[in-house]
């Protein structure tokens, strides 16, 4: 009794030899029919003909529908604590087939990837990503290694994390525990890694063309070996967790436990053992073979694809007896159809978790980037200010921070700790150019970003209070076309900081007011620093009036008002730590010094550039 009709393909004929292959897999030759052949054609067709109506770019199956998958999901969400459902992933199973019978598909997964579903949020990535320079943050300091290989990630997909923390207090509180689960538990890494590179070797081999594996039943048995290795990572670790990391495992457990992985596992066993064969050589004196002899073969009759040779015999007596023509390779290619098919929406999960996974394993990444440097990082305390009238608001905590961009230059960062008490004080900082004011401020403003986000921050320890939105200018871009001055175009910037900050935002603002006069920027400044706190807002601002900064110490003209000066060792050289109090000098004439703007050096090089008289006298 043939053991294998279970692998059975609807409207395929009864003939006996078409259920299972007596060479099965074992087959090295180029195949020389596709089942999907006819598919493929009309497939290629509506390619074209969508490439003509939309451009060369547009795809001709839409990975990802805009509406709602059917069943609300694919695969465990590891970034909510609340999952978020999936677009319509039909199209990413027809190109998954596709993929499967040899379609080029390369990078079409990564629109997989980029349509991973995000929590809503309330922060305005305009008003802060690129003043915070994300993008570079990620490509430089947020790596995926694995075993000693680097891989290259979604980097566009962790951007949009990071940029957008969630307005729901719950899905930062997962992301932190799974983050401290992997932390304390080295075999969960381990889980993790082991299961990223599975699925990397599943995307590899469904983007393998023929110029990488000519053999297309090779290539199809190297989609359906990584499909096996993703699912058993999967149920097989992830174990004592109670972070999202579990979901893990319940998805490997249930794809494990169906029909369809019994049948691919008795497919990959039968293709990496279908007999074994014990020989004897004769060798002579000089160790050259002079004789050899096959003593035992022993077929895998455990295996349900392989019946006995009598059986075997008689099939193929029958077959032919009744007409049938068809080679090995077809026999083996439908097969490996029949296996797959059940599997196509376990592939679409597995493809599916690439984005929370490099999420994760690129947080680890710049863990062990900032340790390597004699740097920490924390998961920060993120509290919720009080409501008026109600218990005091716990007071924020910055200690050992650092800015991480200055790994963009090279430069290992000079970690400090920010004494500001109140969560909700307007603090304004003063210092000597090149003192780290700037530095500092991009510092806290990463600080709160990646903490509401659920990632690690650049601080040894961190309690921030949540904020509902984040406003940076750091850097004014200068624009060829733009109508305004320096004094016009730092006045838009007040007001477009007005029109944007919400009641409780975060407002990192350097150097305000720095694009006019003294007096008029004092006037200006003092403006601001008299309606923001209105807002009740959180924020830092830097400036260079000095004798207006003081004049606010002595006679605050509103509350909370906060001042923090760069601190200068004996020699008045910034320490880059910042203390309570107002600077007292920029030390102008230190960077003078430094850049070589001393009157002396200038007189020299005057001296030097000067007409000589070409009198003879």
């Amino acid at each position: 009794m043939p053991p294998s009709g279970n692998l059975r393909t609807p409207g395929v004929s009864e003939n006996p030899e078409m259920r299972y292959s007596p060479a099965v897999v074992r087959s090295r030759g180029r195949s020389k029919q596709f089942a999907g052949s006819v598919l493929r054609r009309r497939r290629q067709e509506r390619a074209r003909e969508a490439a003509e109506s939309a451009g060369e770019d547009a795809f001709y199956v839409q990975p990802v529908g805009e509406a709602p998958a059917a069943d609300g999901s694919s695969g465990p969400d590891l970034l909510h604590e609340t999952p978020r459902p999936w677009g319509d992933l039909a199209g990413t199973a027809e190109l998954v087939r596709f993929a499967y019978e040899g379609g080029d598909c390369a990078g079409v997964f990564d629109t997989l990837i980029d349509a991973t579903p995000l929590a809503p949020s309330s922060f305005d990535t305009p008003s802060f990503a690129s003043q915070l320079y994300l993008d570079d943050l990620v490509g430089h300091c947020f790596h995926v290694e694995v075993e000693g290989r680097v891989y290259d990630i979604n980097v566009g997909l962790l951007g949009r994390i990071l940029a957008a923390p969630p307005t729901d207090a719950d899905a930062a509180a997962a992301r932190q525990a799974v983050f401290a689960d992997l932390v304390a538990h080295s075999e969960l890494r381990s889980n993790l890694e082991r299961l990223y590179a599975a699925v990397r070797r599943l995307r590899g081999a469904l983007e393998a063309g023929r110029i990488e594996e000519p053999n297309s039943v090779r290539r199809k048995l190297t989609v359906l070996e990584a499909l096996k290795e993703c699912i058993d990572a999967l149920a097989d670790g992830f174990a004592d967790t109670d972070s999202l990391l579990g979901r893990l495992r319940a998805m490997g457990t249930a794809m494990r436990e169906g029909e369809a992985y019994a049948r691919l596992t008795e497919l990959l066993e039968f293709d990496d053992n279908m007999a074994t064969v014990d020989i004897r050589l004769r060798l002579g004196a000089d160790g050259v073979m002079r004789g050899f002899a096959i003593t035992k073969i022993q077929e895998n009759t455990a295996n349900a694809l392989l019946p006995g040779p009598v059986v075997r015999f008689f099939q193929r007596l029958a077959s032919l007896f009744r007409g049938y023509r068809y080679g090995e390779s077809q026999v083996v290619v439908r097969l490996l159809e029949v296996v797959f098919g059940p599997q196509v929406d376990a592939v679409v999960s597995c493809l599916a978790l690439t984005g929370p996974l490099e999420f994760y394993l690129a947080g680890l990444g710049f863990r062990d980037h900032c340790e390597q440097k004699g740097l920490g990082v924390c998961l920060p305390e993120l509290v919720d200010a009080s409501d008026p009238g109600g218990a005091p608001t716990p007071p924020r905590i910055l200690e050992g921070i650092f800015n991480p961009l200055l790994f963009l230059q090279d430069i290992v960062p000079v970690p400090c700790d920010v004494p500001v008490p109140a969560h909700d004080a307007l603090v304004v900082v003063t210092g000597p150019n090149s003192g780290g004011k700037t530095r500092l401020l991009q510092a806290i403003a990463l600080v709160q970003c990646l903490g509401q986000v659920g990632m690690f921050v650049p601080a040894g320890e961190a309690r921030l209070i949540r904020a509902p939105g984040l406003f940076v200018s750091l850097v004014i871009e200068q624009d060829a076309a733009q109508k305004e001055g320096r004094l016009g175009t730092e006045l838009m910037r007040i007001r477009r900081l007005f029109e944007e900050l919400e009641p409780g935002a975060l407002a990192i603002l350097d150097e305000l007011c720095s694009g006019t006069n003294p007096l008029e920027g004092e006037e200006i400044f003092e403006m601001v620093v008299s309606l923001l706190p209105r807002l009740q807002p959180q924020v830092f601002i830097s400036t260079h009036f000095l004798g207006l900064a003081a004049r606010l110490e002595a006679a605050p003209p509103v509350e909370g008002l906060a001042f923090l000066e760069v601190e200068l060792d004996d020699d008045e050289r910034p320490t880059f730590g910042f203390i309570p109090g107002v600077a007292k000098t920029s030390l102008a004439h230190k960077v003078a010094a430094r850049l070589g703007v001393t009157r002396e050096e200038l007189e020299a090089l005057v001296a030097d550039k000067a007409p000589r008289s070409t009198n003879g006298d």
